[in-house]
């Protein structure tokens, strides 16, 4: 089974700050880009805090800001900032991504680079939900549509996808085995799609010659 990564849904296209953003600077950009919250990071890219709308409202109220009073006074980003953050790998599954915010009760999370642990990119529960909604219907027609363009669905006994939840179940038969690995990447490639289960058949000689 192939399950679809944060890498997948991300937005690459981030607005961060660095440690010593003045507090006035950060509202400006969160205001201007119409984001939730910004990634904290250091020189060499590494998020070392994140700061969100919520960090911002004690500036608004000083006097009943209660525990986070020292907000209230905040002249810079690290002042602002929640830290330790929480972050996501570019390389989970939407599954665990989903989990995560609703666990710590977060509406986005910086990704980071699997290999370098550097922020590559943001997701958000839109994100993922505009992957989680769509109807197992529109899926399956755009799949069938898709293997079709490729020319996919009329190799040897025909190859066709289902779709139950997200889940996209590829069957049929092929000679050749890269066409089943061709046919799961299109799948993978949908708005909507969670998983893929690549049931596609082939013959034994044939996965011999490659």
């Amino acid at each position: 089974m192939t399950e679809m990564r944060v890498r997948d849904v991300m937005n690459p296209s981030v607005v961060a700050v660095t440690a010593d953003c003045t507090s006035r600077h950060v509202t400006d950009l969160i205001t201007e880009f119409g984001v939730g919250g910004l990634p904290v990071v250091d020189d060499d890219n590494f998020v070392i805090g994140v700061i969100t709308e919520a960090d911002l409202l004690p500036k608004l109220d000083p006097a009943d800001a209660g525990t986070a009073a020292p907000k209230a006074d905040a002249r810079t980003a690290s002042e602002l900032m929640s830290s330790p953050p929480v972050t996501v790998r570019a390389g989970v599954t939407v599954r665990t991504a989903a989990g995560i915010m609703q666990r710590y009760g977060m509406k986005r999370l910086p990704v980071l680079d699997d290999d370098t642990g550097r922020l590559a990119g943001i997701v958000t529960r839109g994100d993922l939900l505009r992957h989680a909604l769509r109807s197992d219907e529109s899926i399956e027609r755009e799949a069938m549509d898709e293997l079709l363009l490729h020319g996919l669905s009329h190799d040897a006994e025909g190859i066709t996808a289902t779709v139950h939840d997200g889940e996209v179940t590829l069957s049929g038969h092929t000679d050749r085995p890269g066409t089943a690995q061709r046919a799961a990447a299109i799948a993978e490639s949908l708005t909507g799609v969670i998983a893929v289960h690549n049931t596609i058949t082939w013959p034994a000689e044939a996965a011999a010659r490659g």
